[in-house]
């Protein structure tokens, strides 16, 4: 058989491969610096598989690979909780519990009610099957092969699913955007921007399905779909380029969601009580100065209120208004006065510049080297050759 290759089948295959460019370079730099791109990275690798799928059955060459048949739906119903999970988790700072279980329902259970087509069918069986639904891409994924639901509740569903998960992540983000970054890195901003654009592109995913589904024939109700979704993982996965701190994970520390907390001026016009200070410094050199919890990677705000038992607002209240210091700055203040103590006492000597920045608590070179020199006027080679001439 004869390969050929139109434009459409080339937006798929170059939407394949740099969805999954994208998530392997958010996974692998997810390892030591923005635990949450993990969950994204996954996403991104879940709808380029899907659409590995999409590609197969639009260009009827799915019958050459009749191994994949109906392993798409579950990379499908897979990518938009780990995409809300990734928003979530960024933005609220909501780690994953034992609950988060329930996203990934839709996925098992369509898991168990294909079982049977999946693990005991034999490749000869599932080629003729798709040979027997390949000629029409939308009875393709009617998946009248359910044991549990009717035709085309897959393919209904998971657009309803993604269409309500895109919900709960436009919710989550307008909240984030109306609320104050504590850091003063540009992470947070850049992170915004990206995701404006990131769940503007998922519109795509459900709305033009839901106008047109009553109209369109079978091969418009398969694109609208599948070949969307291309359009989509190529359009975020382009975009993503422009936003390199998003993209590797570089930030200082990481963002901080406000929620339901005001500006420190509106909720808190009043200074806070001496005996409450007090004891908010004493938690302070606790949790700063004894258990030196700055080192930490991405140490935030929300970490520094549950160490000290003082609520995130009051503790930035005290920050700005008795020690007149922001709280990045303070944490990364506390980080370069411990890598000049480690370049004083010798420790340098054996330690690279990343290893040095790494140690005190930085996820990069540039954010570390760019402290120092806010915090001391030199760099740390400098300060070193300094220490040295001593």
């Amino acid at each position: 058989m004869e390969f050929v290759l139109g434009l459409k089948d080339l937006i798929y295959l170059g939407s394949i491969f740099i969805g999954f460019l994208t998530s392997a370079v958010l996974i692998f730099y997810a390892q030591k610096r923005q635990k949450s791109n993990i969950l994204i990275g996954f996403s991104f690798l879940a709808i380029s598989y899907g659409i590995i799928l999409a590609f197969l059955i639009s260009s009827g060459y799915h019958v050459f690979i009749p191994q994949l048949y109906r392993t798409g739906n579950i990379a499908g119903l897979l990518f938009a909780p780990l995409s809300y999970l990734y928003i979530r988790n960024t933005a609220k700072k909501q780690k994953l519990a034992w609950t988060d279980f329930i996203h990934f329902l839709p996925a098992i259970i369509y898991t168990i009610d294909f079982f049977p087509i999946l693990f005991l069918t034999s490749v000869e069986e599932k080629a003729r099957l798709i040979q027997s639904e390949i000629a029409d891409p939308s009875v393709f994924v009617y998946f009248n092969q359910s044991r549990f639901f009717p035709p085309n509740f897959y393919t209904l569903g998971r657009t309803i699913l993604i269409g309500v998960y895109w919900l709960f992540s436009f919710r989550i983000l307008q909240q984030y955007s109306k609320s104050q970054k504590e850091s003063g890195s540009t992470f947070g901003k850049e992170w915004t921007l990206w995701m404006k654009i990131y769940i503007s592109c998922h519109i795509l995913l459900f709305l033009p399905f839901f106008i047109l589904y009553q109209i369109a024939d079978s091969q418009l109700y398969f694109e609208l779909i599948h070949f969307t979704g291309a359009l989509v993982i190529l359009t975020n996965s382009i975009t993503i380029l422009f936003f390199p701190k998003v993209l590797y994970g570089l930030s200082d520390s990481p963002i901080e969601y406000g929620g339901n907390q005001k500006s420190q001026k509106d909720e808190n016009p009043e200074p806070i009580p001496e005996e409450k200070a007090q004891f908010i410094q004493q938690q302070l050199e606790l949790v700063l100065d004894q258990n030196q919890k700055f080192l930490e990677k991405g140490y935030s705000i929300n970490d520094l209120a549950n160490d000290s038992s003082v609520p995130s607002y009051l503790l930035t209240q005290y920050l700005n208004r008795n020690l007149d210091i922001s709280f990045s700055d303070l944490i990364n203040k506390k980080r370069i006065e411990a890598c000049c103590a480690k370049i004083s006492s010798g420790e340098f000597g054996h330690l690279t510049l990343e290893a040095l920045a790494e140690d005190c608590g930085f996820n990069n070179r540039n954010s570390f080297i760019a402290s120092f020199k806010k915090f001391k006027g030199c760099t740390p080679s400098q300060f070193s050759k300094e220490q040295q001439v001593k």
